[in-house]
């Protein structure tokens, strides 16, 4: 049995969920599924971004993200990397067709351009279901590949878990903090992703729905830009 005080456990809740639900890449793009696609689709896209937090971290719990962050060159890979993606996510947003949002659900492919603009998928992810808009595996992809992009989160999961787990910790209580950080990564996507379904309606119009497209792309490719050009 996992012998752990509330105390702790509270602390690192807390730590752990300041930092997940802060405004960014992932939370910016559970919002954008969640006004394209409604809470139920956004499920996939909760679950893309917390596993790849879960492996985040278990890299971090081995000891590899001291390798990482001590390593320029493979730093820099990764970090490039995912910049591009977050870039590639941000194109094919301002090439989106502009679709009122209360009708984007039901429209096939609008997140990367299938229908009209042509833009790729992910590699190696069917496009989209048969019956229209984007599969749950390309949603997962998405999140996953925009998560798993970012470096400073290995270095950041590097940092924390020394400040909770001390030599000669179980594996059990490395386990809970691990099992802990997913159900967070989780909550806060999905928490976006209602946000998002709930301001659809807002976003009825062709025109309102050219804004969104323009305003979340630029968003996107900054994110990407600014990580490219970060220092750690």
């Amino acid at each position: 049995m996992v012998s752990i005080s509330w105390n702790f456990l509270i602390v690192y809740t807390l730590t752990v969920l300041v930092a997940t639900i802060t405004p960014g890449p992932s939370m910016l793009l559970a919002l954008t599924h969640g006004v394209r696609y409604g809470v139920r689709r956004a499920l996939a896209s909760a679950l893309g971004n917390t596993v790849a937090s879960v492996l985040q971290a278990l890299v971090a719990v081995a000891g590899l993200g001291v390798v990482l962050a001590a390593s320029e060159d493979l730093f820099r890979v990764v970090r490039y990397a995912g910049a591009a993606y977050l870039v590639y996510v941000g194109v094919c947003m301002l090439r989106a067709p502009a679709i009122p949002l209360n009708a984007a659900a039901a429209a096939s492919g609008v997140m990367d351009g299938e229908a009209d603009a042509g833009a790729p998928g992910v590699p190696g992810v069917p496009a989209s279901d048969a019956d229209g808009g984007p599969g749950a595996r390309k949603l997962f992809a998405q999140a996953f590949f925009v998560a798993a992009g970012n470096p400073k989160a290995i270095v950041f999961f590097t940092a924390l878990f020394p400040q909770f787990l001390a030599p000669g910790d179980t594996l059990a209580r490395s386990a809970l903090l691990v099992a802990d950080l997913a159900v967070i990564a989780f909550l806060g996507m999905m928490l976006y992703a209602v946000a998002g379904s709930r301001i659809a309606a807002l976003l009825a119009t062709t025109r309102a729905a050219r804004w969104y497209n323009r305003t979340v792309g630029v968003a996107f490719i900054g994110s990407g830009a600014g990580l490219a050009l970060s220092d750690r």
